[in-house]
């Protein structure tokens, strides 16, 4: 969508360390089961202490995680270069009521483009839609902002801005909130998940590198001098000098092999997502056709049902 020096990286903990190690930390994206309107729900419109807060609500279905990460992004606009379309659309609606600026969401065709490019072909295209119900395992994304020195909850579901209090340290804040949320599940539920958007790894770890080289540079320079004068104490600063470098050395190494990490990563990101969007049916499709002309399909198909039954009557491992 245009934003720079952004990723989201997926969390294993909420405690305070990990936060604060993935700095900068622009916002959280918490995944839960949704069970319907919750006691936070704000009252009706934006409070006097939210309305510099950019909340829209969630119009369409099945596009809470697209504005999860949109709700993070901006708001962070004097953090994040936004880029054209994002900042165009919130210029566009930032003086919009919630319930337009969801509806103003919905009809920007770049964010729709980018949001649709990400769906997974369907073999199957049905036009019987129907309701969730109670037995429907039902997920839903929100997030967790700092705006004006106040943690923010934005639920594109409820008619504004949930205000969890003032923070001076959101990072040391936000896990208990998320952990109350927790809380008000069963202690079976473990299906929760939790994402950060931060900044770009590799440009923060690549700018630590450059700093680290000019202190080595300075430091070699200093050495080599300390070199050529032969004073007693000179030579005890020459090994302090040494140490300090071979310290740093071993520092750049590690965020080196850091940023090697994230370039994986990133690879990885990318060969997954073509996966994801790519259609394999045809292929599928053509297989299929084929062993039924080689008169292959009807034995294996009959070969995967007792598969299938055999695993049915294996007792489950805990």
């Amino acid at each position: 969508m245009g934003a720079k020096d952004v990723q989201v990286e997926e969390l294993y903990s909420l405690d305070s360390d990990t936060l604060h190690a993935l700095a900068p930390v622009h916002g959280l994206i918490f995944l839960f089961k949704w069970q319907g309107a919750s006691s936070s729900e704000p009252p009706a419109g934006p409070t006097t202490e939210s309305e510099h807060v950019y909340f829209a609500q969630q119009i369409i279905q099945n596009a809470c995680a697209t504005q999860a990460i949109l709700s993070v992004l901006l708001n962070r606009s004097d953090d994040i270069e936004l880029g054209e379309t994002l900042n165009n659309f919130r210029s566009f609606s930032v003086d919009l009521p919630p319930d337009m600026r969801g509806l103003a969401l919905t009809n920007c065709d770049q964010i729709r483009e980018v949001h649709n490019s990400f769906v997974r072909p369907e073999a199957f295209l049905s036009d019987d839609k129907r309701p969730a119900t109670k037995d429907d395992d039902v997920f839903h994304f929100i997030s967790y902002v700092p705006v004006g020195g106040r943690l923010y909850e934005l639920d594109g579901l409820k008619n504004g801005p949930v205000d969890h209090g003032e923070t001076s340290d959101w990072l040391n804040d936000v896990g208990e909130v998320i952990q109350k949320r927790m809380s008000e599940y069963s202690q079976s539920e473990i299906r929760f998940n939790l994402l950060a958007v931060i900044g770009d790894r590799r440009k923060i770890l690549t700018q630590k590198i450059t700093t680290m080289d000019a202190d080595i540079s300075k430091l070699l320079k200093r050495l080599e001098v300390l070199r050529l004068d032969d004073h007693a104490d000179s030579h005890d600063e020459v090994s302090r000098v040494e140490s300090q470098i071979g310290m740093l050395n071993s520092e750049r190494a590690g965020l080196e092999h850091m940023v090697e990490i994230e370039n994986d990563k990133f690879a990885k990101y990318r060969t997954d997502n073509a996966l994801r969007k790519h259609n394999f049916i045809p292929m599928v499709y053509q297989l299929l056709r084929g062993m039924a002309m080689k008169g292959s399909l009807e034995p294996a198909t009959e070969q995967a049902k007792e598969l299938g039954k055999k695993r049915a009557r294996q007792p489950r491992q805990e």
